[in-house]
Parts: structure tokens; C-alpha cells; sequence
């Protein structure tokens, strides 16, 4: 839990971020957005199907007034399960205008999911990391004991993304979509950075900049055409690259790594991606 100096301190960095990502045109997601396309390969995946949009596990999903959660139905088929917090775009939480897709598609490959209802992260007092292990540490709570606090990541999609970058350091990996800033420690968390030449909103300098001034490994994807609204709802062509990464570096597995590593692997050798990594 931040102390009152902290909270502070975060409230001002990211009223920066806002108005950053609001003069940036970040404002000008719109409400009305069509679900992003692409997203189990679809319009420019890189599309190995290794990670279709609806993977082994069947999920829950629960609300409150401050969150979204989803996770495996069948809990105790695993001890514990890594866990991915969410961090929304400018344009916030609606039941019409979200990330549900995304965060379902990602729960059921593996993963405890956290998202808030607020623009970016949400404010301190009902912080996603902090409620995430409150529920962890809950007896009684369906949760208890389920999330494996060593294998937790963070992601977000524009202003959540500028956030992601500042606050990777509380996590073991970290994915920034469309967005992206200076790490604030030099334990910045090894972060995925992706962008596309087509997003007319954050422009793919912006992240390629944000990829350069990474202090621990980063992975750079740019997609060639994918619109700045494509994250919302199935994550469009970012889910499977996403769901990949997360299985790579959370579950070791294969499949995932083989989307980042080696001169044949999947971001290599599509040519709707350009792919960099240091």
C-alpha cells in the first residue's frame, strides 16, 4: 500500500499522463468503436493458431462497483494461478465499451484477470494490485490463496499503457498496447511494447520511443495497419501476441516463446509485423 506521500506523488503523475494522452488526441477513442478485428489471427494476426481466442479453461466472471474480475472456473486445478492486473484507456469502462473480450480470451488460457472500471488505472483507494492480493489473502474469499504473487503482470491500452510503463516495477512482466513512457526506477519490469503504423491517435513513434528508453529487456511488435480503437473489446490483432507473451514468460511455455525468440519466430516472419527486441 502506498503511504500518503506516495499516493500523492501518484495522483500528479498521472493527472500528467492524462493530460499527455488527452492533448495527444488519446481523447478521441470513441464510445462507439467496432470490436477490434483480428483477433485470433483475423485481419494481420500473426496467425499460428496456437492461441485461438477461446483456450482450455472455462471462466467466471464478477463485478463490483470498482472492478471486473475473471478467472478459471475450476480453481483448484491448479495450486495457484499467475495473474494479469488491467489497466483501461482513456475512454474508461462501460458495459458497451470495454476490454471484456480481451480479458476473457486471456483468462482462459491460464489466468486470475483484474481490471478496474475507471479512465487508466484506478485511483489509489481502489487500486487493482492492492485488491487483487486483499482477495488472495482473504479466507473464505473464492480467490484465497489462488493467485501466485511471484507471476503477476501488468498491461493496459493507451493511457493505461503510458501508466503500465510507469508502474511495471511492481511486476514480474509487463505489456504496453498503444501507448508508452519513460520507466520512473531501473526496476522497470522486462515490457512488451505494442503499436501500429495505422494507430492515429498515439503514433508508433511514440512507442518505438518509449521501447528505446526501456531499462531491462522489451520486445518491440508494430503492426502494419491496426487502428488505435482495435484493443477494445477482443483485443483485436494485440490478443494472441498478448496471450502468447503471457504464457511465455508466466507458464514457460513453448508455444509462447516461440512468438519472440529465434530468427523464425511468429513476429519474425509475418510480414503484417515488424519486430525488434533488447
Amino acid at each position: 500500500m502506498l503511504g500518503a506521500e506516495g499516493s500523492m506523488n501518484r495522483v500528479f503523475r498521472s493527472l500528467s499522463l492524462l493530460l499527455l494522452c488527452g492533448f495527444a488526441a488519446c481523447a478521441s477513442e470513441e464510445g462507439s468503436a467496432a470490436p477490434g478485428t483480428g483477433g485470433t489471427g483475423g485481419a494481420g494476426g500473426a496467425g499460428s493458431s496456437e492461441f485461438p481466442a477461446e483456450g482450455p479453461e472455462s471462466i467466471v466472471r464478477e463485478d463490483t462497483d470498482d472492478f471486473v474480475y475473471f478467472f478459471p472456473e475450476n480453481l483448484d486445478a491448479e495450486s495457484a494461478w499467475p495473474a494479469l492486473v488491467w489497466f483501461n484507456g482513456l475512454s474508461g469502462y462501460t458495459e458497451d465499451f470495454n476490454y471484456n473480450g480481451l480479458l476473457e480470451s486471456i483468462t482462459s488460457w491460464g489466468f486470475v484477470v483484474i481490471g478496474g472500471k475507471s479512465s487508466g488505472m484506478n485511483p489509489s483507494d481502489s487500486d487493482e494490485r492492492t485488491e487483487l492480493l486483499r482477495r488472495n489473502g482473504a479466507p473464505g474469499d473464492v480467490l484465497f490463496g489462488k493467485v501466485d504473487e511471484s507471476r503477476i503482470a501488468l498491461s493496459g491500452h493507451s493511457l493505461g499503457a503510458f501508466q503500465t510503463t510507469e508502474f511495471s516495477f511492481e511486476y514480474r512482466v509487463a505489456a504496453a498496447i498503444q501507448g508508452g513512457g519513460t520507466p520512473t526506477t531501473p526496476d522497470a519490469a522486462p515490457t512488451l511494447f505494442m503499436t501500429s503504423e495505422g494507430d492515429e491517435v498515439v503514433s508508433s513513434s511514440v512507442v518505438i520511443n518509449s521501447f528505446d528508453r526501456a531499462v531491462n529487456d522489451a520486445w518491440l511488435a508494430n503492426h502494419a495497419t491496426a487502428d488505435h480503437n482495435d484493443p477494445r473489446t477482443d483485443g483485436g490483432v494485440y490478443r494472441e501476441p498478448l496471450v502468447a507473451f503471457l504464457r511465455w514468460q508466466l507458464y514457460d511455455d513453448p508455444r509462447g516463446e516461440a512468438w519472440f525468440v529465434g530468427d523464425s519466430c511468429v513476429l519474425c516472419t509475418d510480414a503484417t509485423w515488424s519486430f525488434d527486441a533488447r
